[in-house]
């Protein structure tokens, strides 16, 4: 009980420092309170609960609901996400658990004038400089969502390289998943050859199991997602995922970023997909009988 109140203490530091600095792309914690439902009102049993924001509901549950999404509302779907992650990046924290319900759209999504999306859950973050309670699991989120550098047991040394580019890789994954209905890791995981696969492969996280990876991967996008992505912003799209899925955690990201300050560079991939967003709509407008 102690572990558990101790971990929802740490969520609620940081869900208080996404609120006074105003991030907007945040599921904003309203309130939070011990409570204790214990009749004997034993102090061991009290638990610590956060009151948030609610939605309309994450993305798992809208695609389920709604069924396949215009390119324009992915490509909103992840600008906001990327900014969500930026915005926790500035300020040294790393979610390190994006999935699709962990998105959470804040609209209804037949308003698409309206729509607003929020990344929620930050009950598995790594802070820089502040002791947590994941910082030495070899990893803190969804295992099922891992980048593909902690399946083979490597972790970078630098914080850009171990903490934002595994965000990177998990908003890139989205995308797939956003696209074709199955993420990254769910793909490539069959792909990979019997002798390099995680468990078996002994060479260690370098530049032949790299090969590997990326070509496989870019084999997924071309043959997988490609195909349900808007012909007018298709090569651009797929480009940018390319970046964001990039197998080397060292490179992966905003190239110019990288070259810039040693980081992924979650903050230039909004303005990005918001370009595309805003072309795809326009095509989607024009294509309507």
């Amino acid at each position: 009980m102690f572990k558990l109140t101790s971990e929802a203490a740490f969520e609620r530091q940081a869900l208080e420092l996404c609120k006074d600095q105003r991030l907007s792309r945040l599921v904003q914690l309203i309130s939070w309170e011990y409570v204790n439902q214990d009749p004997a009102k034993n102090p061991l049993s009290q638990v610590l609960c956060l009151v948030m924001e609610i939605g309309d509901g994450d993305i798992r549950k809208q695609l389920t609901r709604i069924g396949a999404l215009p390119t324009s509302i992915i490509l909103h779907v992840l600008e906001d996400t990327a900014l969500g992650m930026a915005q926790l990046h500035r300020h040294g924290i790393a979610h390190q658990d994006v999935k699709p319900s962990n998105v959470i759209s804040m609209t209804d999504l037949s308003a698409a004038a309206k729509n607003l999306f929020k990344v929620a859950d930050l009950g598995r973050i790594v802070r820089k400089g502040t002791p947590g309670p994941y910082d030495l699991m070899p990893w803190p989120g969804d295992k099922h969502y891992a980048p593909p550098e902690r399946w083979y047991g490597y972790t970078p040394p630098q914080w850009p390289d171990a903490r934002e580019a595994s965000d990177a890789y998990m908003l890139g994954s989205l995308a797939c998943f956003l696209f074709c209905g199955v993420t990254m890791q769910s793909l490539l995981i069959h792909e990979i050859p019997s002798a390099m696969a995680p468990g078996t492969w002994a060479g260690g996280y370098n530049d032949p199991l790299l090969q590997v990876l990326r070509s496989k991967q870019s084999s997924i996008l071309a043959n997988s997602v490609a195909p349900t992505i808007s012909v007018d912003v298709r090569d651009a799209v797929i480009e940018m995922i390319k970046q964001l899925i990039e197998p080397d955690p060292l490179k992966r990201g905003d190239k110019r970023a990288r070259a810039q300050t040693g980081g992924p560079g979650l903050d230039r991939f909004p303005p990005k997909f918001k370009q595309l967003r805003l072309l795809a709509a326009i095509y989607e407008k024009l294509a309507r009988p």
